[in-house]
């Protein structure tokens, strides 16, 4: 039998991590909040189940849920109708998370509102205490707390992920890497639409201050990860375009955008045991970089997608 494998990602056990430490949010409780749940998939049957059972789990009464499958060829729509639970699927033969945003929300009228991946797995309790978060203290955007399966990776994966736990975008802040967020409603509505691009985190991340981007402690997302270097490539190559064309695009979102990298190396460069995890972060960033330049050169647009963390 194989054993599952999750690695958290937990900051607190770094001392020296740098900047401010984000605030401790507390679920509110009898808040009242019955949220609406937007869940674009595109070719995951195999885990649009697990991402379901984690959205109904926690037994929140009015719940509003739409799965938008979009450019599936499997049977992700048949799975999700199949999940009950008054789930509302919509289907369109057009590609694209940000469409399929769209779509889904057409599709909506309550908040907060929660954006989740679906191949994104909340445990119990994570749902209710995100949505209860949200708004408390001026804060217009929570996620809940990524932990990555590992399981089936390969050693450059698992370095590179462990060299990630010291750079706090992950598990600080929202969005921040768990594939999941919240929005109020006076946050969601800063912007129209979704545009039709790669960096939908990115976007949103940039309509709003760091004061108002919150994870939310005591929950866990358990987001899946590539297995072996070649997908990681693919996937982190996808999102260095997605980033320039934020940048292209939307330069003054990009106000909201920190770099935490060079603190990162410093607090790896002081941890000797830590070297081979920076250098094989070092190496995907520098081929990520490389290979997303020439792609765009040659105006190619993949979908960078990972299918080895999808497999049973």
């Amino acid at each position: 039998m194989t054993r599952t494998r999750i690695v958290p990602i937990s900051l607190s056990s770094i001392s020296d991590t740098g900047g401010s430490r984000p605030r401790c949010l507390r679920p509110l409780e009898g808040s009242g909040n019955v949220p609406s749940v937007v869940i674009p998939a595109h070719n995951e049957e195999n885990l649009i189940d697990k991402t379901l059972r984690g959205v109904v789990t926690d037994g929140l009464e009015g719940l509003e849920v739409v799965v938008v499958v979009n450019g599936s060829s499997d049977a992700t729509a048949e799975r999700a109708r199949e999940f009950g639970h008054g789930i509302k699927v919509i289907e369109t033969s057009t590609p694209g998370k940000c469409n399929a945003l769209n779509l889904g929300e057409a599709e909506l009228t309550r908040f907060p509102r929660v954006f989740l991946d679906a191949d994104i797995e909340l445990r119990p309790g994570t749902l209710r205490a995100i949505v209860e978060a949200a708004g408390l203290e001026d804060v217009h955007i929570v996620a809940p707390t990524p932990r990555f399966d590992l399981t089936g990776a390969s050693l450059a994966v698992r370095l590179y992920k462990r060299a990630e736990r010291f750079n706090p975008y992950f598990g600080s802040g929202a969005p921040n890497g768990s594939g999941c967020f919240v929005l109020t409603e006076r946050g969601r509505g800063r912007w129209a639409k979704f545009p039709d691009i790669v960096a939908d985190d990115g976007f949103v991340q940039g309509h709003f201050k760091t004061e108002e981007r919150e994870s939310v402690p005591g929950t866990t997302a358990i987001v899946q990860q590539p297995r072996d270097l070649k997908s990681l490539l693919a996937v982190m190559t996808r999102a260095r375009r997605g980033g320039f064309e934020l940048q292209t695009k939307f330069p003054d979102l990009m106000q909201n955008h920190q770099s935490h990298v060079g603190g990162m190396v410093k607090r790896l460069l002081v941890r000797p045991w830590e070297w081979p995890a920076m250098f094989m972060y070092g190496y995907v960033r520098i081929v990520e970089r490389l290979i997303a330049k020439r792609q765009i050169a040659r105006g190619e647009t993949g979908w960078g997608r990972d299918e080895t963390g999808r497999s049973l």
